[in-house]
């Protein structure tokens, strides 16, 4: 299979100089005591002035957000854009040289999130003092296997398919449907190795039909990228009939800008959740506990989130789709064990 690169589209490579032996963990900060009223978490903040932001969301929604949370607050937000395990290797990379790194982490990898939790480099959600300050925030929003990890963000993920070569009719309602229909060889997927939750998708899928299912799934797919961008560009421009994995936000806001794309469900889906978490050692513990309560509050959530396109938010966790879940840590680490099977599996 031919997989396909393309510079433009690669996440950048960040270089880490990290001189000596490597240096404990810094010392927990003031990011573990808590203001008392949301009031004087705003003062505190705000004398602080600024907020440095690790974020595994799109480019686009870490802008909106940033921007909700700098005008509400008149405190700057440095933000970096980390996809993949890039954002895990940095921070701990950081964190145990004791240089600065992010005050708050947006990020969809939850075993990182729950090991940096576990060894204190991540602030526990309920020594943050701010579930205190957030009212309504429903309990289903708190990963309980995760350290109680709030979700920011939960995404419907499915087909994307071009509306000139694909009618809804055509969509399978199967997995075992799409490897036997016309669709199969104009089928374009991500590369499962660059996302956890790609590989446990995988993972469920052979889970549930065996070693055949994802051989002859791989053999029907025309073309594989390395993220989920080009991809859907790759259906939009007629290079794909149909992709698999992708966010029915992306196809909406694709669609909105004239793209001939739509979003169709899949027979089953991984859903991605992008859990937020304080540094335990940040430079601005206050901004960065101000910056969890924008975005689990239903106004900072709503910069970003919008359920009618797929896009829930914390106070969205009444409406998450039907049969959404999240694997234990247990269950989360058999699946990605099986990468290397599942890759060759693939044919990749």
């Amino acid at each position: 299979m031919k997989y396909a690169r393309s510079a433009s589209i690669m996440l950048l490579a960040v270089a880490l100089a990290v001189t000596g032996c490597s240096a404990s963990p810094a010392a927990p900060t003031a990011a573990h005591t808590a203001a008392a009223t949301p009031e004087d978490l705003v003062a505190a903040a705000q004398k602080e002035g600024s907020v440095r932001v690790y974020s595994s969301l799109s480019e686009g929604d870490q802008k909106k957000l940033a921007a909700g949370f700098q005008e509400k607050y008149g405190i700057s937000v440095e933000s970096l854009r980390l996809g993949g395990t890039t954002l895990p290797t940095r921070f701990e990379s950081e964190t145990a040289a004791g240089s600065p790194s992010g005050d708050v982490l947006l990020s969809t990898t939850l075993d990182f999130l729950l090991k940096a939790t576990d060894e204190g480099a991540l602030v526990p959600f309920t020594d943050s003092g701010v579930p205190a300050m957030l009212s309504g925030l429903p309990p289903t929003a708190e990963l309980n296997q995760y350290a109680g990890i709030p979700m920011f963000q939960v995404l419907s993920t499915g087909f994307i398919y071009n509306t000139g070569m694909v009618s809804p009719a055509d969509i399978p309602t199967s997995w075992q449907d799409l490897v036997a229909s016309p669709l199969a060889g104009k089928t374009c997927a991500v590369s499962p190795d660059t996302s956890e939750s790609l590989m446990v998708f995988m993972a469920s899928l052979r889970n549930a039909g065996g070693d055949g299912v994802l051989s002859k799934l791989g053999s029907k797919i025309a073309r594989w990228y390395p993220s989920v961008i080009p991809m859907n560009e790759a259906v939009a421009s007629g290079e794909c009939a149909l992709g698999l994995n992708s966010a029915e936000f992306f196809a909406h806001a694709m669609k909105a800008k004239g793209a001939a794309v739509e979003f169709a469900a899949a027979p089953t889906a991984v859903y991605p959740v992008v859990g937020v978490a304080v540094a335990g050692a940040a430079q601005h513990p206050n901004a960065a506990r101000l910056f969890m309560l924008y975005s689990l509050s239903s106004e900072g959530g709503a910069t970003v989130n919008d359920v009618s396109i797929g896009s829930y938010g914390a106070m969205d966790a009444a409406k998450y789709p039907a049969g959404f879940s999240v694997l234990s840590p247990a269950d989360q680490k058999a699946a990605l064990g099986e990468s290397a099977d599942i890759m060759k599996l693939l044919g990749l």
